[in-house]
């Protein structure tokens, strides 16, 4: 079986989006799999696995070719299945003879498009629709995205297949005995993931821990800069390493999650790889994440943003939901999850 995978995620996301990319292609069985690479820059990346570039006029203009004439190239090439990694498909490859499959991870950009650019707002919605009309199967890793594509494009649901997202193995960290006495944060500094919300809460949460946030800078990044520097206790940090990172994860006495809404929810699982319970939202994608591992409040309430922190504070507490870590780590078996996308491979 020959599937194209769009690679621009692959090669040129070193989080998210490309983690998922890597995580999938290098996970997919070489026996049974024959994965093309389809970058559309010709960068002279090294790769283990074949790599198809624009060709000819083409190659000076990498979007377009990504986005309509790569379709002549899969037809010559004669791939049977093409998979977008990343919410859209090439236009016009409805009319080729070939399976598609897409990943939709969220539809953000519908739910907060006060986030987005006019432009960015139509060619991101230009490119969902497509790809959730014409696409042979969707895949999307959560509940909550399935939920969102059924409301906003009233997409055939027999299409659609949930598969939730897995992790690779973590970068080993020391192993903690005693740990530091600090929360963890991981997460961008944008307005959706309410990071201003949680530091208004740490105001009024007693004693001497740590709040730790950890995440690239974002649009809210200068506002939560100085609400950090009201409150001694709580520390940025970026540009960490994924060894320093899973320190930071290893070391911390829980994590908090006070995302206003996720696809998914990446750093609830990466918590539980390294045995730690999580405080987050009680909406959006977190509780299918999260389950009976997690600490769950309203995220637009300060009190009881409060109360979870405080309630994750003693230790019995934090020790009952770290019970049920391995039985919540297990629905995000990295091979069941491969299983799932080679069955859904074949079938079409």
């Amino acid at each position: 079986m020959k599937i194209g995978f769009d690679a621009k995620r692959y090669f040129n996301n070193t989080t998210g989006l490309g983690n998922y990319a890597r995580w999938l292609i290098n996970s997919l069985p070489q026996d049974q799999i024959e994965s093309i690479l389809y970058q559309p820059k010709n960068t002279e990346e090294s790769s283990f696995y074949p790599i198809s570039y624009p060709k000819s006029w083409h190659k000076w203009f990498p979007s377009l070719w990504r986005s309509t004439f790569i379709c002549a190239q899969l037809q010559n090439e004669q791939i049977d299945i093409y998979h977008g990694l990343s919410n859209e498909l090439p236009f016009g490859i409805h009319k080729l003879n070939l399976k598609t499959v897409v990943t939709i991870h969220d539809l953000i950009n519908l739910r907060y498009p006060e986030n987005y650019r006019r432009i960015d707002r139509f060619f991101y919605k230009k490119k969902l629709t497509y790809a959730q009309k014409y696409a042979t199967k969707i895949i999307v890793p959560s509940e909550q995205t399935k939920n969102d594509l059924l409301r906003y494009f009233n997409t055939d649901p027999s299409k659609i297949q949930v598969i939730p997202l897995s992790l690779p193995k973590p970068v080993l960290a020391t192993q903690t005995v005693n740990p530091s006495n600090y929360i963890l944060c991981v997460s961008g500094f944008s307005k959706r993931k309410n990071l201003e919300m949680l530091l208004d809460a740490y105001k009024h949460v007693p004693g001497t821990a740590r709040l730790l946030l950890v995440g690239k800078e974002g649009d809210t990044f200068k506002r939560i800069q100085k609400k950090a520097k009201e409150d001694d206790r709580i520390e940025l940090k970026q540009n960490v390493t994924d060894k320093e990172l899973s320190q930071l994860y290893s070391d911390a006495l829980f994590c908090i999650y006070p995302s206003l809404f996720e696809g998914f929810g990446l750093p609830i699982l990466e918590a539980f790889q390294h045995g730690k319970t999580v405080a987050t939202s009680n909406i959006s994608s977190m509780p299918e994440v999260g389950g009976n591992a997690a600490t769950y409040f309203d995220p637009h309430n300060i009190a009881s943003v409060k109360e979870a922190l405080e309630f994750l504070f003693i230790e019995s507490n934090r020790k009952q939901n770290e019970l049920e870590i391995p039985k919540q780590l297990a629905l995000f078996n990295s091979n069941d999850l491969i299983n799932k996308y080679i069955q859904l491979y074949k079938s079409l």
